[in-house]
């Protein structure tokens, strides 16, 4: 299988400038590799550093010293020195970030939000807008919801319509931040057969899961974000 992603000797610290510059050194020395294909899962405890390296990758944060290589195309784009314009490109085609938080758009339907990533890919409205009903459905949104804005859905009814225009055209790339936060087992069995069809689809995945029961069924792989060492999942 082709790595899709790399990550090289990378490093991130923190300076807090309203703390007198102090330095906070958060990961160091991370390296690993992605294929597609797999879903690899980063573990350890809360303030690991997790969330922080899902930002590296998705080039949020800037890497104090290393690379991160995400496979565009056919070639390697090193997000951790990439200008802005060149990370966006790499965002559109290759490279997703699935939380578990939605952006409210306001006046802007839950069908329209998860139909709006196919529609950007140049799928027809009416395809997309039937693929949007049938996502939208399998994550058990009501259908009297559909035409709504989700601003006054419940939480969890907004991460379930995240997840909806996330996996909805799925990218060779996909950095997973807790997607199943908050779900009940129905919905956290939906995402991870998505998580699932991704894969077999050659994505290769990179995700934080709190829920063990969840890191169990959906990784293939594992690192201990303390020793960096990739091991076989259970």
């Amino acid at each position: 299988m082709t790595d899709l992603v790399r990550v090289n000797s990378v490093a991130k610290e923190f300076v807090l400038h309203n703390q007198g510059g102090a330095r906070l050194a958060v990961l160091d020395h991370v390296s690993f590799a992605v294929k597609a294909g797999e879903c690899l899962v980063l573990h350890g405890p809360s303030g690991a550093g997790k969330s922080t390296l899902l930002r590296l990758l998705y080039g949020n944060y800037k890497c104090t010293q290393g690379e991160i290589l995400v496979r565009h195309h056919d070639r390697f784009v090193d997000i951790a020195s990439a200008d802005p314009r060149e990370v966006l490109e790499v965002r559109r085609l290759t490279l997703s970030y699935v939380s578990q938080f939605l952006r409210v758009i306001p006046r802007v339907s839950a069908l329209d939000i998860v139909a709006a990533p196919l529609i950007a890919r140049g799928v027809d409205f009416s395809t997309a807008q039937k693929r949007a009903q049938d996502m939208l459905a399998r994550l058990n949104i009501p259908q009297r919801l559909w035409a709504l804005a989700p601003a006054t859905f419940s939480g969890g009814e907004q991460q379930r319509v995240n997840i909806a225009r996330s996996f909805i055209a799925i990218t060779p790339v996909m950095l997973l931040d807790e997607p199943t936060a908050s779900l009940d087992a129905q919905n956290r069995d939906v995402v991870i057969s998505l998580i699932d069809e991704a894969r077999r689809a050659g994505s290769a995945l990179v995700g934080i899961f709190h829920d063990e029961t969840v890191r169990e069924r959906a990784a293939t792989r594992w690192i201990d974000i303390h020793s960096f060492t990739a091991a076989e999942a259970a």
